[in-house]
């Protein structure tokens, strides 16, 4: 019999794993890990270019996250 906490696991995990995937530089903008303190100069609504690899290992971490969700789930 499955456990609800499986089933919101498998949910959760399934949902943050598309989310990365999906939207890798909203996922980092709105982390912690993006930078350091913010400068408040510059136009309204600019920000500084992302490094590709950070998009990369955010998109690694969402398959990650799949996976770990499609192995709870199975």
């Amino acid at each position: 019999m499955v456990d609800v906490r499986q089933l919101l696991a498998v949910g959760l995990g399934a949902l943050f794993g598309l989310f990365l995937l999906a939207a890798p530089r909203a996922a980092l903008k709105l982390s912690v890990l993006s930078g350091g303190p913010r400068r408040r100069r510059g136009e309204y609504g600019s920000d500084d270019a992302l490094p590709d690899r950070w998009v990369w290992a955010t998109r690694a971490v969402g398959v990650a996250c799949l996976a770990v969700a499609a192995y709870i789930a199975l």
